[in-house]
């Protein structure tokens, strides 16, 4: 089957990357200024743990049970209902409340997270062909990036000028227009013609055959977790001062919104698809160790662009690669399932990563290269690309 152009892609593809960029433009607006708003309000700064321990669990549980779902009920209904549920939960935190009013938006918003994003990777899938899923992919986390990239910049700006509660108007608003997006642009249903055939399958089979694809999602979803904890504090000790920590996340960000472009295309070449991941958590162990021994804040986010580059080659190809090896029936609970195994990994990294950070803020990135280096190995001793190569030429 011959690849499909982007330019040829159904406009229903485009119409779930316009949410997903408002989403996490929305997402990005409020994540921030968030602690030192609730503070503000009397939330005490010994629960903003719990806040956050909260937000995540309640992802991990929604993730796995509502990617089923959208097989059942369609991926536009529970893209719908997890914008207006980010929407409620953001628009929440300009009540004034109690420490579990605020974790109860926290809650909100990680269901609505929970309900948009596996229904939403699914319908890439449903959408394009498996021969063009690589760019496809690329071209989503282009969009999620784009969004994170300028959602910061637009809560800080409207903080500045308008008070701490402007961002969260922003959020919510944008919530909206995500949820008016999908509504206009996605088909009435997109519901799995097959999804009795859905709920009778048995996950077991599929998860043996996927698990080494979990795994990796595990530590390079996990690795957010720990550059959440750890980057500020870490650029503070190299000396950055705060101006520079911020213009240190979009000189991340925009160089890793045109690599995962590229990436994408790399992806769509089947055959590569596990090197492609491969190089990219090898490439992504190396970045991580030079941080260790990084004593310049310039010089290390110079090595976070390098990052940047490795990111969207593992991004792409490991998204293509679970939808490929998925029963269509099934591609909800499995993006579930993916998407959950991203969650735990980043909230376990985070929680190891602060008693490291205690020692010294570089610290993390050891236990950060280590565990990028035991998943590379792991994976390349089960897919043991070369023998495919091999196996392959003439």
């Amino acid at each position: 089957m011959n690849q499909v152009p982007p330019d040829a892609y159904p406009s229903s593809f485009w119409g779930v990357l316009t949410a997903v960029f408002i989403v996490q433009t929305g997402f990005g607006a409020i994540l921030p200024l968030l602690p030192e708003f609730v503070h503000s309000r009397g939330f005490p700064i010994a629960d903003m743990g719990i806040m956050a321990a909260a937000y995540a669990a309640i992802s991990f549980l929604g993730q796995i049970s509502l990617g089923s779902m959208s097989d059942r009920l369609g991926r536009k209904q529970l893209m719908l209902a997890g914008s207006l549920l980010e929407a409620a939960g953001t628009a929440g935190f300009l009540v004034h409340g109690s420490v579990a009013w605020y974790i109860s938006c926290r809650i909100f918003q990680g269901l609505g997270s929970a309900a948009l994003v596996p229904a939403a990777n699914a319908l890439v899938a449903d959408l394009v062909p498996s021969v063009s899923r690589g760019r496809a992919y690329g071209l989503m986390s282009a969009a999620g990036s784009a969004g994170f990239a300028l959602g910061p910049m637009l809560g800080g700006l409207a903080g500045a000028a308008w008070g701490l509660a402007a961002p969260f108007v922003i959020g919510a608003l944008l919530n909206l227009l995500a949820a008016i997006a999908t509504l206009i642009t996605l088909p009435a249903s997109i519901r799995r013609q097959n999804a009795a055939q859905a709920d009778r399958l048995e996950f077991s089979p599929i998860g043996r055959k996927l698990w080494p694809y979990f795994m990796v999602m595990f530590v390079w979803i996990g690795m957010n977790g720990m550059y959440d904890t750890t980057w500020s504090l870490y650029m503070r000790w190299l000396g950055a001062e705060p101006w520079l920590i911020g213009i240190s996340f979009s000189l991340f960000g925009l160089p890793l919104l045109l690599f995962n472009i590229y990436g994408g295309r790399l992806a769509d070449h089947r055959a590569w698809r596990h090197w492609t991941i491969l190089s990219g958590t090898g490439l992504q162990a190396i970045t991580v160790a030079l941080y260790i021994v990084s004593r310049s804040a310039w010089l290390s986010i110079a090595i976070s662009v390098i990052e940047a580059g490795a990111l969207s080659l593992t991004g792409p190809a490991l998204s293509a690669s679970v939808m490929d090896k998925s029963p269509e029936s099934a591609h909800g609970r499995v993006q579930g399932w993916f998407q959950a195994s991203g969650t735990l990994g980043a909230t376990l990294m985070a929680l190891a990563s602060g008693p490291l950070l205690v020692v010294r803020p570089n610290h993390p990135f050891i236990l950060g290269t280590a565990v990028l280096i035991a998943a590379t190995a792991l994976a390349a001793m089960i897919w043991r690309p070369w023998q495919t190569a091999a196996a392959t030429s003439p």
